[in-house]
């Protein structure tokens, strides 16, 4: 299918890394959780604790994607 001049480059629209953030953060909280209620196996705070540090990484790549698409939008808004 032949690009559009209304399809957005992948870096041009922030709605998969935003997804990606939430779903990070739903796992994170989730895991904490888990921990909370029962013991866990010692490979555990290997995932708990690496779940919480990919949030500040995915959150760096989605603050400037987002920034750039508010730019975007703002120098042109019919392009929403």
């Amino acid at each position: 299918m032949p690009d559009s001049a209304c399809t957005p480059l992948p870096l041009d629209d922030s709605s998969a890394v935003g997804r990606l953030v939430c779903w990070i953060l739903g796992a994170a909280l989730t895991a904490t959780a888990l921990d909370l209620l029962a013991p866990m196996p010692a490979w555990w705070p290997l995932v708990w604790s690496g779940l919480w540090a990919l949030l500040p990484v995915t959150l760096a790549f989605w603050v400037p994607v987002r920034a750039r698409e508010k730019r975007r939008l703002r120098e042109n808004p019919a392009a929403a």
